[in-house]
């Protein structure tokens, strides 16, 4: 031991006698790989399914970290965004891969060999995990497939500063940035992290903003700031955002991504469309909602409890326990206490219930009259194709070029009629109680105002006021001609095993015995059914096939139709379209797979009303073909019943 030190003193000796211009710091080179992309996110998402599967071509895709393990919070993981901005994951088997791969960083993926997932609607990239999920990248080959470029960009340049009620899909692994927010009420006082809390090793958080817009702040136990208290002002926060299940989390880096030390608002108000976020039932914070009436009693299309509030977020129906037929006009602005209040839904509308207009919460008005004669929002321009989308639920909205269908014209306007551009087609429905439900639907075209609203699977659009007759006077549009109409009332008998025979129709039992669609009648309608309860066959496959159909000399076709279900157990209704089936050839003929909207969910009996297919688009397909619904099932395993009526193909 004593020959070591007296060694390692004349080393040192040594180095310190060194003249000081024969010592020099070795200079950091950086050897830039300069690959070129050759995939973005969006390919890799396309090209990836649900399950991990093995990505075998010679690909490159870029991308820039914005994540960072140093904190403790994220782990084994570094989520990136691609030169367009969409964001992605990658699972490391590393420890500390900031020290690496920090913010700002290129970084060059080769994929080839490497597993690729689409997880809770986000890129997943690793290597391959109990045989369906993905995993971490071992170590010993991280250098081989992610290559550190020299560039390192700005922070501020890749971060995306957003408002909470902003938050999709499209931000998911991107770095985004809220301000003005706040931790809620009910947080405070609590660290960030919380044995008590604990939910997967982690606490969840919920942060506010000025609307009442919620997100979740997710902080790891082992996170460096994890014992630290939450702070109780108002801020800036910032941080990785993922998602899990339905639930949008975000992941601060460090405790240097939050900076709430602005006085802490009081945040009384929930907007509209925060408010229709939330789950379902009581309402147990003391918030209002502040909007004006768009849609009220006294002009007899809406009951005499309802009124319908919209603010700068959205829209609402607002139901009372008594009338406020003559207490409240289109154009009030209110204030409403909604504590105590219900959110739930009526016929697939959201609305907030157990409201009294008289009463009172800790002595204040439940609901006070802001103003008496506020302006109206400005309708959305939406078209019919937005509309059905369900977006603009309980807004005001205009919608340009349409009109009545002709079987409407010079109708009354009270039920529902159909408004076309002459390519889709949607539902007004007016109440006979309306002041304006007798006018008469005139023949011309032009636009139309109302509020966007659904009766269960149906979207509707509710009028206010008769406004819509002196807009209606230009010239019509030609309207799509039907190429084929079926709604099976030319059918004379039905009933249990009395089976769809009309000409040219196809029925045919491909797997399960003698099992066909029958034909059923309800309430002087009839359909097909199908189902495979009770039937013993484990498994049953049974088609019902059109007519051929010409669509030569048309253009834009669309083809529509309407289901129902009851008891359902399992998707078993498929809708084809073939261009080569003669009769005798099921199994050969060439089917392709319709995106049509199928019935759902109706658990324990029957549906209420039946589902619109929606539009589906036969525009590309010429000649003869035939439609084909397939229905897939087994006793007892997959039975649900299945109706079909209303089948339609329309072309100009």
């Amino acid at each position: 031991m004593k020959n070591y030190w007296i060694l390692l003193l004349l080393i040192v000796s040594h180095v310190s006698c060194v003249q000081d211009d024969e010592f020099s710091i070795p200079e950091i080179t950086c050897d830039d790989p300069n690959l070129t992309a050759t995939k973005s996110v969006d390919d890799m998402m396309k090209a990836s399914g649900s399950s991990a599967s093995q990505y075998l071509e010679d690909d490159v895709l870029i991308g820039y970290v914005v994540s960072s393990d140093e904190g403790g919070n994220i782990y084994k993981n570094i989520s990136l965004v691609d030169d367009s901005g969409k964001g992605f994951n990658i699972s490391l088997d590393r420890y500390d891969n900031y020290t690496s791969y920090e913010p700002g960083r290129k970084v060059y993926i080769k994929l080839n060999n490497l597993y690729t997932q689409v997880d809770f609607g986000a890129l997943e990239i690793g290597d391959l995990y109990n045989n369906t999920q993905i995993g971490r990248i071992p170590e010993i080959i991280i250098g081989d497939h992610l290559l550190r470029s020299c560039e390192v960009v700005g922070e501020e340049t890749l971060v995306n500063k957003i408002s909470i009620s902003d938050i999709s899909d499209k931000y998911l692994h991107t770095l985004i940035e809220f301000d003005n927010v706040q931790f809620k009420d009910n947080e405070i006082g609590g660290n960030y992290y919380s044995s008590s809390k604990d939910l997967g090793g982690a606490t969840n958080r919920i942060i506010v903003d000025e609307l009442g817009y919620e997100v979740i702040v997710r902080t790891s136990s082992y996170s460096d700031f994890a014992n630290n208290p939450l702070p109780t002002g108002k801020g800036k926060i910032r941080g990785v955002l993922t998602r899990f299940n339905s639930d949008y989390q975000l992941f601060m880096r460090t405790e240097n991504d939050i900076s709430m030390n602005e006085p802490r608002s009081s945040i009384n108000r929930l907007g509209i469309d925060a408010l229709k976020s939330r789950s379902e039932g009581a309402i147990d914070d003391n918030y209002f909602i502040e909007g004006v009436v768009t849609l009220a009693p006294k002009g007899g299309n809406i009951t005499q409890r309802n009124i319908v509030l919209q603010d700068e977020t959205g829209g609402i129906v607002v139901r009372f326990d008594n009338s406020v037929e003559n207490k409240i006009s289109e154009g009030n602005k209110l204030k409403i206490l909604i504590k105590d209040s219900k959110l739930g839904s009526f016929a697939d509308v959201k609305q907030i219930s157990d409201l009294s207009f008289n009463g009172k919460i800790d002595g204040e008005s439940i609901v006070e009259v802001i103003e008496e004669t506020s302006s109206l929002p400005l309708p959305i321009k939406v078209t019919l194709n937005e509309l059905k989308t369900g977006d603009f639920e309980s807004v005001l909205v205009e919608i340009e070029d349409i009109q009545f269908k002709t079987e409407d014209v010079d109708q009354v306007i009270s039920g529902s009629r159909i408004i076309t551009d002459c390519n889709t087609k949607f539902t007004v429905y007016t109440r006979s109680l309306a002041s304006f439900g007798s006018e008469k639907i005139p023949n011309g075209s032009g636009k139309i105002i109302g509020i966007a609203s659904s009766y269960y699977n149906e979207k509707q659009l509710i009028l206010r006021n008769a406004d819509w007759l002196s807009n209606l006077n230009g010239n019509r549009c030609k309207e799509p001609e039907p190429l084929f109409y079926e709604n099976f009332e030319s059918i004379s008998n039905t009933g249990y095993d009395v089976y769809v025979n009309l000409t040219d129709w196809y029925n045919i039992s491909q797997i399960g015995g003698k099992e066909k669609w029958e034909a059923r009648e309800y309430s002087n309608n009839k359909y097909a059914q199908i189902s495979a309860y009770n039937t013993d066959e484990t498994t049953m496959i049974v088609w019902l096939i059109t007519p051929e159909i010409d669509l030569n000399g048309s253009n834009n076709e669309v083809l529509t139709f309407e289901t129902k279900d009851a008891y359902n157990n399992g998707d078993a209704l498929e809708v084809f379209i073939s261009s080569d089936f003669t009769g005798n050839n099921l199994s050969s003929a060439t089917w392709d797979k319709l995106n049509a909207k199928i019935a759902e969910g109706s658990n324990s009996g029957y549906a209420s009303s039946f589902t619109s297919s929606g539009d589906i688009d036969l525009s590309t397909y010429n000649g003869k073909v035939r439609i084909g619904f397939k229905y897939s099932g087994g006793d007892p395993s997959k039975t649900t019943t299945y109706q079909v009526d209303e089948i339609k193909i329309l072309g100009n």
